[in-house]
């Protein structure tokens, strides 16, 4: 189990480690989905549509986002 301070060191390690995305180099951001903590690409939140990211080959499986920690486990 997880206490606050614990939870919040995880936050700040993703965020220092990943600051931006590796794909579009946009800041990452924190998400939650899911139940769980995610870091990602700030872009992710407000896709093109899929004509437009096929022609610049923008895929969003190629963005920054990795599970932090799961919620569930924090409660």
């Amino acid at each position: 189990m997880f206490n606050n301070q614990d939870l919040l060191e995880k936050i700040e390690d993703a965020e220092r480690i990943n600051p931006f995305c590796q794909q579009c180099g946009q800041p990452t951001i924190v998400a939650e989905r899911n139940n769980a903590l995610w870091l990602e690409c700030s872009t992710l939140g407000h896709r093109r549509s899929r004509i437009h990211s096929l022609l610049r080959l923008d895929f969003a499986t190629l963005h920054t986002r990795r599970s932090i920690v799961e919620l569930c486990a924090a409660a």
